[in-house]
Formats: structure tokens, sequence, C-alpha cells
């Protein structure tokens, strides 16, 4: 039976209740949750109190793929968000990290903009050195995303809050710095949960191989990396560009897709 009602994570008018309302149109109501935590019981709550009206209305959800602790090359479908003992079926994972790796992919940024987008080529390669500029930072944000506990967030993002959005992104991205902010966020963490510096600190190792140039997440960037922390990375660029900076640039590329007339679910698989 299909779904009827599909939450999704964000405020009513984030880029992730457009993009979905776009994608979906016809098929089924979409809601914005908020935030990721509590979206399951959410869940679970709408269809307890269906069951008991016996309305037959389907709830799911869809959540970001956030940082994972192993890699798995894209297949270009969603992965499917259970309960801790498969008994669940909540909804699905996007493949990529959140909505913003949609919506700066090359191929979603050339269709949705059409004649205002940026010459291409140029825009990839400096898709490319953003990359590049975060590699090592997103090493350190997999290895304190991947260490947070249930119901107690352990923040995997660090730096002086940017834009109207706040979102943290660091002014120095190299290694030395990219540990002591780990370290930072452990010493704010340790203060209410229990966490070793030394586990962590061995994750950002393991998963540096996998961000660097050649390893997996590297090659997968735009599945694997932040799309926020992509699009902060090419602000600069972006603002000398004629599109003000990260968080404008966004707002056109999802006006695009909101108005394009095309079938946006051929535009990438997923």
């Amino acid at each position: 039976m299909p779904v009827s009602v599909l939450f999704c994570e964000g405020g009513p008018n984030s880029p992730d209740i457009r993009v979905l309302s776009k994608l979906l149109s016809g098929h089924c109501q979409i809601r914005d949750s908020g935030g990721k935590y509590g979206m399951g019981e959410r869940i679970k709550a709408w269809r307890e109190v269906r069951e008991k009206g016996n309305n037959r209305d389907i709830c799911c959800g869809i959540l970001d793929g956030d940082f994972s602790a192993e890699w798995k090359n894209p297949a270009n479908e969603p992965r499917r968000w259970e309960s801790d003992d498969k008994k669940i079926h909540f909804g699905w994972r996007w493949e990529r990290k959140e909505i913003e790796n949609y919506l700066i992919d090359p191929v979603v940024v050339e269709k949705a903009l059409g004649k205002r987008s940026p010459q291409i080529d140029t825009y990839t390669q400096t898709l490319k050195v953003a990359r590049d500029s975060i590699a090592i930072y997103q090493a350190a944000r997999t290895a304190l995303g991947t260490h947070r506990r249930r119901f107690n967030p352990l923040y995997s993002a660090f730096g002086k809050e940017c834009g109207r959005e706040k979102h943290p992104f660091p002014a120095a991205l190299d290694e030395e710095s990219c540990i002591n902010g780990i370290r930072e966020n452990i010493r704010k963490y340790g203060e209410t949960q229990i966490i070793n510096e030394k586990n962590v600190l061995h994750s950002f190792e393991s998963f540096k191989s996998e961000c660097l140039e050649g390893g997996q997440r590297f090659n997968n960037f735009l599945q694997a990396f932040s799309g926020k922390d992509l699009l902060w990375a090419m602000n600069d660029w972006l603002a000398a560009n004629e599109f003000t900076g990260a968080l404008a640039f966004r707002e056109k590329v999802v006006s695009g897709v909101q108005q394009s007339t095309e079938d946006i679910s051929t535009w990438l698989p997923e």
C-alpha cells in the first residue's frame, strides 16, 4: 500500500519539504517534523491513532543519511530506516548526507537554474576545490557523529556560526584545528556523558584515509560529505559570481526545482 503521509526533517519552509513536495506531488502528503530526534516516536503515535480509528493511511518518514560508521558505496536507492530490533519499519534514509548534497550536484544545478546556471565545468571544478578543502574536517565530523550516544547529541560540527541558519563552519580546516575541535566538542559532551577522547581521535585517524584523496568517501563526496559544508566552502566563489553567497545560491536552486516543468525524479537516481 502506498505511503499517505511522509515526515521529513526541517521546518515548514525547509529545502527538504519543498523539494520532497515537488518530487512527490500527488503521491502523498509531506509533513515537517522539525529535527530528526523523535521522528520515530511521532510516526508510531500517528500510526496508533489511525489504527484505533480504522484509518488505513500509511505514515512513514525520511531521514538524512548522516555520517555513517561503515561506508557503503551508493546503490542509487534509499536505505531502510528500521528500529534497532528490525521489528518496525519507520521509512527510509537518503543515501546522501543531507538535502544540500542533492541541491549542489552539478546535474541539479544546471537543470534547476537553466540559463542562470554558472558555467558547469567551472562550477564542478570549484566544487572539487571545496571538497579538497573540507576533507579532513569531514573525517573529524564523521568521528564525532559516529560516537554520539542515543538521545544525547554529540555535535559533529564546530566553528563560527554562519548565515541566518547559524550553520557551524570553522575558519581553519587543517588537521590540528580539527583535532582541537574534536577535543572541545568532547569536553562539552563529557560534562553530561561519558566518552573516551582516545576512541574518537582513533576513529578520526581511521576516517581520514576514507575522506582524503583516494578514499571511498572522498570519491563519493557528493553523498558522503556534508552538503552544507561544501556550500559554505564555496561561499566566497558564489558571492563573486553573482549568487550573493551560499544560502542565496541554495535558494535559487530550490526555487528552480519547484518551478521546473520537468519530472525532477528523472534528474538523478534515487
